[in-house]
């Protein structure tokens, strides 16, 4: 028989194989005990946390002729065998991704009409819904409204928000976790000890967990990974670095120390030599990220805080928890853009070199030494962060935010403007935007209590207030007011710089002197002129 991928060798065929979802699993159980099964159940979540596995299961389940008293499936009846096997008349999955088309759904439509050919239910998955086209789920809502007695339909998304509303609310939804590392810890161990494979060191799966980042499937995959390096049954740590593109547990506690100890030339030389070994820069920046995490989480348990597994515990010597949080802070912010940036390899150098001279290019305008002790130590050289002061945020700022974080709010807010400056420095925080009467569409779309709440959280992140502290209107102009006070709404101002700009582009392109020598030379002029983007 082929190789089977421990992902689909140890997919659940009880309920209780199901890895922590037992939420969603006793919920459906009781529901087939009391025979209250709805007609449409919509499952959420992340990748490779069982949404799939546990819709084949609940089929099962219901359609099994020979149920257990345990409500689970027999697996050895014909119904059972037929789902397995994947070619049952009675059990249809569907992938949205491929098959999100008005007439995917007009042939699915007519399918459902039809009666099972055994048995009292027909059961209809289709994994990844939120692929479907809008006009796809139109024609989907009657059926899923009031299809007959005998179908039954388990959507499954990970990503709901992409759903209509309207589809929704015609579903029962079961939110699937993130499974919790314990968990997959547990079940890595569970499947080692039954395949007879052996971990070097019991943080191993404890490792492969973490990696998993809550998705059961993800998990397996990378433990097949690390077994298929190894080549036997005998997992050791340097097959997970190897096999995974991750740096060595030696090396991540000397970058981590080198920026501890504000020693940059020897965190350049070790970032280099892990680049040079071909590590993945993410991956790298993660596992820096993860080992300040793990100093700053273990701040508790002073055995763990100075373990050899995490850090020299001479690295730690007069640092304080104030400087370690500020690390953490600063790397995580310069990370996201580095990783964007033109060359983020060279970016990332110069910000792990920034972080180790943090206390001379800072100068103790924000952070100051001061001599404090520390539990269990002697006095020592600590750091004391102050809150920085705040940086200058425009409107426009804001604006740009917001088309990422609510685009539709963004276009929206466009039409209209500030009615006065915003001084961040005020008490309450005055806010006042204001609309032409000819744009009123666009201010009662945002004074809807819920995008108007939305919004004014927004500007409370943005402007950096307490939200009670911020005073936040809308208003309209009349015809009048708008001219005397020569009020521009955002999306005028940007129209007025457009048209200045492409007038500037004609302007260059009627003097370039190759367009005035083909004019003497043709005898004509510039009749017009289109400009792309």
């Amino acid at each position: 028989m082929a190789y089977q991928v421990l992902a689909r060798k140890w997919r659940p065929k009880q309920f209780e194989e199901v890895v922590g979802q037992g939420h969603v699993t006793r919920t459906l159980q009781n529901a087939i005990k009391q025979d209250k099964l709805a007609h449409a159940y919509l499952f959420t979540g992340t990748r490779g946390v069982g949404k799939t596995s546990i819709a084949r299961l609940f089929a099962k389940a219901i359609r099994c002729e020979n149920r257990k008293a345990d409500l689970n499936p027999c697996l050895f009846c014909s119904s059972c065998k037929d789902i397995d096997a994947g070619n049952s008349m009675d059990y249809i999955e569907i992938d949205g991704a491929s098959n999100n088309s008005v007439d995917d759904v007009r042939a699915l439509i007519e399918n459902v009409n039809y009666l099972p050919t055994h048995g009292k239910y027909k059961i209809y998955v289709v994994d990844e819904v939120h692929m479907l086209s809008v006009s796809a789920f139109n024609a989907l809502l009657k059926t899923l409204e009031e299809p007959p007695a005998h179908a039954l339909f388990v959507l499954a998304t990970t990503d709901p928000h992409k759903l209509l509303g309207t589809v929704i609310s015609r579903c029962q939804r079961y939110d699937f976790k993130n499974v919790p590392v314990e968990i997959l810890q547990a079940h890595v161990l569970k499947i080692a000890q039954a395949e007879n494979i052996q971990f070097s060191n019991p943080k191993i799966a404890h490792k492969l967990a973490e990696l998993g980042k809550g998705s059961v499937r993800d998990t397996l995959s990378i433990f097949d990974q690390v077994l298929g390096l190894s080549g036997t049954q005998n997992i050791t740590e340097d097959n997970v670095t190897s096999a995974l593109g991750l740096a060595g547990t030696s090396a991540m506690k000397e970058i981590l120390s080198s920026i501890l100890t504000s020693q940059p030339k020897e965190c350049s030389k070790i970032f280099s030599q892990l680049l040079s070994e071909n590590i993945d820069l993410k991956k790298l920046c993660d596992q820096i990220l993860d080992g300040f995490y793990n100093i700053i989480n273990s701040i508790d348990d002073q055995q763990s805080l100075y373990s050899e597994e995490i850090i020299n515990p001479k690295s730690l010597e007069g640092i304080s928890v104030s400087e370690l949080f500020w690390i953490y802070e600063s790397l995580v912010k310069d990370f996201q853009w580095a990783l964007t940036s033109m060359s983020p390899e060279k970016v990332v150098l110069v910000i792990l070199q920034k972080i180790s001279l943090r206390r001379i290019i800072l100068k103790g305008d924000d952070i100051k030494i001061e001599e404090a002790p520390q539990a269990g130590k002697s006095k020592g050289a600590a750091i004391r962060i102050e809150a920085p002061k705040k940086l200058a945020k425009t409107w426009n700022d804001f604006l740009n935010y917001l088309k990422h974080a609510a685009a539709s709010t963004a276009a929206n807010l466009e039409h209209g403007n500030l009615i006065e400056e915003i001084d961040i420095n005020t008490v309450p925080l005055n806010i006042r935007i204001a609309f032409p009467e000819t744009a009123a569409v666009f201010k009662e779309f945002l004074d809807e209590k819920e995008i108007y709440a939305r919004l004014k959280n927004h500007l409370a992140d943005f402007f950096e207030v307490d939200i009670e502290k911020l005073n936040f209107k809308t208003q309209l102009l009349t015809h009048e007011e708008k001219k005397d006070k020569n009020f521009k709404t955002t999306v005028e101002i940007e129209d007025e710089a457009r048209k200045q700009r492409e007038n500037a582009r004609r302007e260059k392109i009627l003097n370039d002197p190759y367009v005035k020598e083909a004019e003497k030379l043709f005898n004509t002029k510039i009749d017009k002129i289109i400009l792309n983007e």
